[in-house]
């Protein structure tokens, strides 16, 4: 039986978007974000083969290493930030990451 471990946790940190259209251009100023981290990982067995505590931590832990604390991601986009968390822990069996600023929208990226 297949199943998927999902982790999810919040991280405060800055981003802009250097070239926001025109009715969003507040956007291209550096600004804040509770970001939402969301990911899931493939596991066949169903008894804690992947433990949300550690692989959570291993995340958050990641991103304050790399960009500090808070965050400072520059111009990346969700998306941009999605696929780096994926591609950093996909050998630990993740296959999807969501990236969320705050509960307004964000960005879903798959292996």
């Amino acid at each position: 039986m297949k199943s998927t471990v999902i982790i999810q946790f919040e991280i405060e940190g800055f981003h802009h978007y250097p070239n926001a259209p025109q009715e969003v251009d507040f956007l291209s100023d550096k600004h804040r974000h509770t970001f939402i981290v969301k990911a899931g990982y493939s596991v066949e067995d169903l008894n804690r083969e992947k433990e949300i505590f550690i692989e959570r931590d291993y995340i958050k832990e990641y991103l304050i290493e790399s960009y500090g604390s808070p965050c400072e991601f520059g111009a990346m986009s969700c998306e941009m930030i999605a696929a780096e968390i994926l591609e950093y822990a996909e050998m630990e069996g993740m296959i999807w990451c969501e990236v969320w600023e705050e509960k307004t929208g964000g960005a879903r990226v798959e292996k």
